[in-house]
């Protein structure tokens, strides 16, 4: 008897140590796996609404079918949106640290553009506009997406209403009349609203739309990692290359700490398609045929193949939401069209999703949720619509050539184009006619 007692204790000691050490399991496997909000995807989009939620009663899950520090292919810029949506999460408790540690997420004071013809045009931030407190004193970063991600994702793992589930990929989910049943991995999760965060190819954005790729407003691209490219200057600069021959798309060479580089290319997907261009060829074919830009790889060397990506351009303006559903960043086809960048649009989104959340919880179903694409739209629209009519004023490579070249030989115009670069809501500007009749008058 005494031995059977033993048993008992001891297995239910057991029981319990086990519980401890894998609190996931024991949420799922006892009927817990309930939450208020789930969020499918755990890279900005994702990460950014989880902190605005943190701490605000809800009970959250965040799924990413991956597990992290996990690599994303991206050109790994961070722009002044990207540093702005930083800021308010400072203010929320991440501790921006990171950006001192320059291996990290290597600092950068500005960035040149090459015309057509090869003309450079530097741009920088002003001292006087330039951060002098915290952690973030540069107009931008360049930081590998393994880092940059995991940075947004790691204090979440200790939040009291946040349960990360990482390596689970999102294989069903079924939309009732008071909640959202998902199935991940070998986990049943349900929820009143879900968060849709998970990229291009996200489950929830196919349920929405349910059509092709529309290829007008969508890029290819593919980025590779390099050792040593010889960079022009004594300051490297993000440097975005518009070759004639992938218009309106670039080449594109960002630098990073220990002498390495982003290096990449991205190119509309109907020119692509139209003009039957093998996207890996004509890279390699400049990296080692340029007559500008061949050299700078001479002692360079690639540390990967070239990974290709989709970029779902934000330049036509879709529907980013559904019954018991918001759709977030690149699952929402929040990518400049014109830059081809995404990360701050994402965090913006999921910032934007927070705030419609906890404007309307405890008085609404979530069944209709069009006050959200509103919000967002109005929000970031204005400056979707500017990027994309730049993108196409891109067809025009002389046009680019002669703003280039008179921006180099005139300050006041070098300034204009400066402040465009760096306050978004100036870039409208560049796709009004009068800005060209301005700088030839100015010349």
């Amino acid at each position: 008897m005494n031995t059977n007692k033993a048993a008992f204790w001891a297995a239910l000691f057991c029981f319990f140590k086990l519980l401890r050490l894998n609190r996931v399991d024991y949420y799922i496997q006892f009927d817990l796996g309930v939450f208020d909000i789930v969020i499918i995807g755990a890279g900005p989009a994702g990460s950014t609404a989880a902190w605005h939620l943190a701490g605000k009663g809800f009970k959250i899950a965040l799924l990413d079918k991956k597990s992290f520090p996990r690599d994303k292919i991206c050109g790994d810029a961070l722009s002044g949106n990207t540093i702005f949506e930083l800021k308010k999460l400072e203010e929320k408790g991440l501790d921006l640290s990171f950006f001192e540690a320059t291996e990290k997420a290597y600092p950068v004071d500005g960035l040149s553009f090459f015309s057509p013809k090869g003309h450079r045009l530097n741009l920088f931030l002003s001292d006087e506009q330039k951060f002098t407190e915290g952690n973030l004193k540069y107009p931008g970063y360049v930081s590998k997406r393994i880092d940059f991600d995991n940075f947004l994702l790691a204090p979440l793992r200790k939040s009291e209403n946040v349960f990360v589930f990482e390596n689970c990929e999102v294989k069903q989910m079924d939309f009732l009349k008071e909640k959202v049943e998902i199935i991940c991995a070998d986990r049943k999760i349900e929820a009143k609203l879900v968060l849709g965060a998970d990229g291009a190819n996200s489950i929830l954005a196919r349920k929405l739309w349910r059509d092709k790729i529309n290829r007008k407003h969508f890029s290819a691209g593919l980025r590779q990692y390099y050792r040593n490219v010889k960079f022009e200057g004594d300051i490297p600069l993000i440097e975005l290359h518009f070759l004639p021959d992938i218009l309106p798309g670039y080449f594109w060479i960002f630098p990073m700490a220990d002498n390495l580089a982003n290096v990449g290319i991205g190119m509309l997907s109907s020119e692509i398609e139209k003009r039957s261009i093998n996207l890996k060829e004509v890279m390699e074919d400049i990296i080692e045929r340029h007559p500008r830009l061949s050299s700078r790889f001479d002692q360079a060397e690639a540390l990967e193949l070239p990974k290709g990506f989709g970029l779902p351009l934000g330049s036509r303006k879709s529907k980013v939401s559904g019954d018991r559903f918001l759709l977030l960043g690149d699952a929402a086809s929040l990518i400049d069209p014109f830059t081809g960048e995404g990360i701050g649009f994402a965090m913006t989104s999921g910032r934007l999703a927070a705030k419609f959340i906890l404007s309307k919880w405890g008085h609404h179903d979530f069944r209709n949720n069009q006050d959200y694409d509103e919000m967002l739209w109005k929000k970031i629209g204005g400056e979707m619509l500017i990027a994309y009519r730049i993108q196409r004023l891109l067809r025009f490579p002389w046009l680019f050539d002669w703003v280039v070249k008179k921006a180099n030989s005139s300050p006041t115009i070098w300034n204009l184009l400066n402040r465009m670069v760096w306050r978004p809501a100036e870039r409208r500007k560049l796709s009004n006619p009068l800005f060209y009749f301005k700088v030839f008058r100015k010349s």
